[in-house]
């Protein structure tokens, strides 16, 4: 899109920053093909750990506004979760039944073991 940012309406502003995010991830990805969207949902569901989209965005250098968009709502994608709001610790818009069930377990007992920053996000995937 040519149009400059303060130009473009709300929906245009959030398509523009989706498709910034898809570049700067696919850069990330050819870079440093271990650290890639779906290596580290990978390894949450693999460790059974909840992180918001802001410790994920942050570490891929990403903004957490559409990171998951046009990701299929499945157990694997779960694991990533809002960080307040109405749905804290859950993933954003998903159903009961999209949600991984260790994952909503976890919800459902009020678990805050959330890892909230891309500093901690980076150290804990070091430990694996």
């Amino acid at each position: 899109m040519d149009k400059p940012y303060h130009l473009m309406t709300a929906d245009e502003r959030l398509k523009a920053r989706i498709a910034a995010n898809r570049k700067i991830d696919q850069k990330i990805i050819q870079k440093k093909p271990d650290l890639s969207l779906d290596g580290i949902v990978g390894a949450l569901k693999g460790r059974r750990q909840r992180a918001t989209y802001g410790a994920v965005a942050g570490l891929l250098g990403v903004l957490p506004i559409g990171l998951m968009t046009g990701r299929p709502k499945t157990h694997e994608n779960s694991w990533v979760v809002a960080v307040d709001g109405p749905e804290k610790g859950r993933p954003t818009g998903y159903e009961d039944s999209e949600i991984d069930p260790d994952c909503l377990r976890q919800i459902r007992a009020g678990q805050q073991n959330v890892i909230g920053t891309a500093d901690f996000l980076r150290k804990w995937l070091r430990q694996e």
